[in-house]
């Protein structure tokens, strides 16, 4: 399915509204953290916000990925990945790469040294989680039973 997706990640058009939606409910569904996916992907649309931005891979009204990111106010270099997350089926060391290349060559550009994540250590989010390891995100530091007894919050570096 990927060759179909054989594009370079874009940023948001408001075309994208309803698919980006579809994506981010499929790879997060009704978990505590759709909100605020949702909130980001929100800001990353009024656009002219460097810390809420967006990128996308999507043909024909179908996303195939979304990664939500933004530079890390307060820090000297730093960037954040909100999220990111692909559709089904949709392979990861095609379209995944692509879009993480994507974003770490947006937040280089603007400066950046390093993207963090800060994401719950959940299964319900493991695709999300399994994207970021493949891609060269490690772990640098942890809290545990940040979220809820057992789902430490987990602080992923990928160093640019």
């Amino acid at each position: 399915m990927s060759g179909y997706f054989a594009l370079d990640p874009r940023p948001l058009l408001p075309e994208d509204h309803q698919g980006t939606r579809v994506l981010l409910m499929g790879a997060l569904g009704v978990t505590p953290y759709i909100d605020r996916a949702l909130e980001v992907l929100q800001r990353a649309e009024r656009g002219n916000d460097v810390e809420h931005r967006a990128l996308v891979i999507a043909r024909d009204g179908t996303v195939a990925g979304i990664a939500l990111f933004g530079l890390l106010a307060g820090t000297d270099g730093g960037a954040r990945l909100h999220t990111a997350a692909l559709a089904p089926g949709v392979e990861s060391d095609d379209v995944g790469e692509r879009l993480l290349r994507a974003v770490a060559g947006e937040v280089r550009a603007s400066g950046a040294r390093y993207l963090l994540a800060e994401m719950p250590d959940d299964p319900a989010i493991g695709t999300i989680l399994t994207l970021l390891h493949d891609h060269g995100f490690e772990e640098e530091a942890r809290v545990p039973d940040f979220y809820r007894d057992g789902v430490a919050l987990s602080f992923l570096r990928l160093p640019l």
